[in-house]
């Protein structure tokens, strides 16, 4: 009978690790995805990164608002 217990309490003391085991597997799981995620994600998938655009008053296109003249026009500001 003493073994028994003795297994049942080697059986019940592992349960902790093997959950611990299971949470850090998930989140390295997790880092890695996100990780791949970030590299391949588009150059201006964040707004903060891109330069603001204003239009030109001569020809309506868009271009950096770091300009001093239209790109397509040469209009100047």
């Amino acid at each position: 009978m003493e073994g028994h217990i003795i297994i049942l309490f080697m059986i019940l003391s592992a349960i902790p690790f093997v959950i611990l085991y299971f949470i850090i597997k998930a989140a390295v799981r997790n880092g890695i995805l996100e990780a791949r995620r970030i590299e391949n994600a588009p150059l201006s998938a964040n707004p903060l990164d891109r330069i603001a655009q204003i239009p030109c008053p001569s020809c309506g296109k868009k271009h950096d608002m770091d300009y001093p003249k239209c790109p397509y026009c040469n209009h100047r500001r």
